[in-house]
């Protein structure tokens, strides 16, 4: 399984923005073959911060999933609605058989 954390530090004026257009990679990605979940969560700490949490069953769901026109288009958009780059943390998760 592969495990994916998004971070993103989000301008207060762009909340609805980033909001709208996560929301509908959100529902694509669910969709998609090989998705095992894909949310997202806003911080108890800091209002302007969201992490994505995405299980994907293996790299190639995670390769499929680079090529959805919702995630293009999020990347494209992202830096008009944060303050920082997003972080990416990305791990191989052993599952047990």
């Amino acid at each position: 399984m592969i495990l994916i954390n998004a971070i993103f530090d989000v301008k207060e004026t762009e909340f609805e923005n980033f909001l709208a257009d996560i929301n509908k990679l959100i529902d694509s990605s669910k969709q998609e073959a090989g998705c095992l979940s894909y949310e997202l969560f806003q911080s108890t700490t800091s209002e302007n911060r969201f992490v994505m949490i995405e299980n994907w069953a293996d790299q190639a769901a995670v390769e499929q999933h680079n090529q959805n026109p919702d995630l293009i288009a999020f990347a494209q958009n992202v830096g008009n609605y944060v303050s920082a780059k997003p972080v990416l943390h990305v791990t191989e998760v052993a599952t047990a058989n």
